[in-house]
């Protein structure tokens, strides 16, 4: 493993995620909708260019409906995390996609194989209290429902992860085939919600959308790269560098700036995802 190629690719991964919702931020008024499904269906039209790098076969023909629930959730999620970034902060709406890690703890038990220690307690409650820090639940003006988008996007996204987890206890599942799913769901559900008020972009709309897809494609690709790379805890902790992407992009493009709550609860959010995952690589060493 090369250490520096897989922090360098993880770090790259963040960084074009964060512009990636940077666009998705400036395309607002074209609607989440049309936006996912051409996120999807670029990401369609590059997966054959991919494909010819995959050293396994590309479709299985099995686990179906396992592909398709992963499909399901994974494009929920995006539409739930481009709702929310649309209502809030950069800064705020990838603070609260690190609640995936929280979610995760809590459904990993019920569907995968893995059982956490009991002293899993001091994480949860700092995420717990993280998220009702950056939420403000306590202040109406503040906890709206673009913040109840963000937390559906973050257990959307666990949700996925959890069925990738399954995929990979049953083998025989290439990178693409599992990618494959994640792009057509996506661009079927996008066009599902447009369907009714879909607008034709136009002029350099259509650089900004270009740029949205070709950033989530690069994203996804040297994510894939980073955990070739360098160990997975590696990649996850390097990762956490996309939340201060978000704000300094946030701040250069909009004048955005975080909330004491939020500064508070984003750095107990992170500790406690770090902690988490910290454990959870423990108890995979003893398996």
């Amino acid at each position: 493993m090369n250490l520096k190629t897989g922090i360098a690719a993880s770090i790259g991964a963040a960084l074009c995620f964060t512009i990636m919702d940077a666009f998705v931020k400036s395309l607002g008024h074209i609607g989440t909708g049309e936006l996912t499904f051409f996120r999807g269906l670029i990401g369609l039209a590059f997966l054959p260019v991919l494909a010819r790098f995959s050293q396994t076969p590309v479709f299985s023909g099995k686990n179906r409906l396992l592909l398709l629930l992963r499909g399901l959730f994974g494009g929920s999620g995006i539409i739930f995390v481009f709702l929310s970034i649309q209502g809030l902060t950069l800064g705020d709406a990838s603070i609260l996609t690190q609640l995936s890690a929280f979610f995760m703890c809590i459904l990993s038990p019920l569907f995968l194989k893995e059982q956490w220690p009991s002293h899993v307690l001091p994480g949860l409650i700092m995420i717990t209290a993280g998220t009702f820090l950056v939420l403000q639940i306590w202040n109406y003006s503040a906890f709206n429902v673009y913040a109840l988008y963000g937390l559906a996007g973050a257990v959307c996204s666990a949700a996925a992860y959890i069925t990738i987890g399954l995929l990979g206890e049953k083998g025989g599942h290439s990178d693409i085939e599992i990618i494959f799913y994640f792009q057509l769901c996506s661009m079927l559900l996008g066009g599902i919600l447009t369907a009714s008020d879909f607008v034709l972009p136009s002029g350099i709309e259509w650089l900004w959308i270009g740029g949205m897809s070709f950033s989530a494609l690069a994203a996804q690709m040297l994510l894939t790269w980073a955990y070739q790379h360098t160990h997975s805890l590696v990649v996850s902790f390097t990762m956490y560098t996309g939340v201060l992407f978000h704000v300094w992009f946030g701040w250069i493009l909009w004048d955005e700036t975080l909330t004491l709550y939020s500064e508070i609860g984003g750095v107990l959010i992170l500790a406690g995802s770090a902690f988490l995952l910290l454990l959870k690589q423990k108890v995979s060493s003893r398996i």
